[in-house]
């Protein structure tokens, strides 16, 4: 039994030997800075897509809100031809574009915290 347990004790103390040699403090720390830039980079790719998200929901909100006061215009203008079928059809498609507006505002929302959460 003396051999076994002392051959253990070579054997543990040799793999801590290895462990030690391992962890040396220099391959850790460029190891940890990699990891960082590493981070870093990811931060940055994400904190490009959210702006350039932001921007395109900025501009379909532009473009929705556009689209609902034309369809107003459409509305006036055939109410003053005396055609309110028309009108009805013109009022009916502005509700739908403004509910598309309601979406795309909730995106820009969503958007801008998502921007903050990034900021802090």
């Amino acid at each position: 039994m003396g051999i076994f347990s002392r051959m253990s004790d070579i054997i543990n103390s040799n793999l801590n030997a290895l462990l030690d040699q391992a962890e040396d403090p220099q391959k850790m720390i460029r190891l940890i800075i990699q990891e960082m830039e590493d981070t870093l980079v990811e931060v940055r790719s994400s904190s490009a897509r959210v702006l350039a998200d932001r921007k395109a929901a900025a501009r379909r909100l532009q473009q929705v809100q556009a689209e609902a006061e034309a369809w107003e215009r459409k509305a006036k203008l055939a109410v003053n031809k005396g055609r309110e079928d028309l009108a009805r059809a013109a009022l009916q498609e502005k509700h739908a574009i403004e509910d598309e507006v309601a979406v795309v505002e909730a995106e820009l929302r969503a958007t801008d915290e998502h921007i903050a959460q990034l900021s802090t």
